[in-house]
């Protein structure tokens, strides 16, 4: 590809060093990841993993998550 092409389309090539594939990036991920957490209070952790589990049901096919609640309930929730 030419430099002028890679200039309007934004391709930069990718440092070794400094690529998100990098282990040292990997590295500085978990320990920023891990200093949030223990930043966090109870709550907004609490909150912030019934959202992600909450949009994880949505993102699935509802007869999924139709079996999912009869392994956990035995019976299927009825319309009211």
């Amino acid at each position: 590809m030419s430099r002028i092409k890679e200039g309007l389309i934004g391709y930069d090539e990718l440092d070794e060093d400094t690529g998100w594939y990098a282990p040292v990036a990997k590295k500085m991920v978990d320990e920023l990841v891990e200093y949030q957490v223990y930043c966090m209070s109870l709550s907004e952790i609490t909150q912030r993993v019934a959202r992600q589990v909450r949009e994880d049901y949505y993102s699935q096919d509802i007869l999924l998550m139709h079996e999912s609640y009869k392994k956990v309930f035995g019976t299927q929730e009825e319309d009211r």
